[in-house]
């Protein structure tokens, strides 16, 4: 086989490889961002780790709406309050 077909089957397998990656990696945030309210607290935190506080207040505020009995509530509505503190 020649080397040009060599590093186009290279190619092809490199590019399939990247597809399933992003797949995983999409996946994986789609299961980070379950429905349990502690999942969504951590998701949150990580997400103001991140320098996101526009989805980690969208992430609290639905731990409110969706789980507002909950333990993870209280939590949700401390660090909601700091972060509209910080910027509006």
């Amino acid at each position: 086989m020649n080397k040009k077909k060599m590093n186009f089957r290279l190619s092809l397998r490199l590019r399939n490889l990247t597809r399933w990656m992003g797949l995983a990696v999409v996946l994986g945030v789609l299961l980070a961002c379950g429905e349990d309210p502690q999942q969504l607290f951590e998701t949150a935190q990580f997400e103001e780790q991140q320098h996101n506080p526009t989805h980690a207040k969208e992430l609290y505020e639905r731990i409110l709406r969706d789980h507002g009995t909950s333990a993870m509530a209280q939590k949700a509505e401390e660090r909601l309050k700091e972060l509209q503190k910080e910027k509006p």
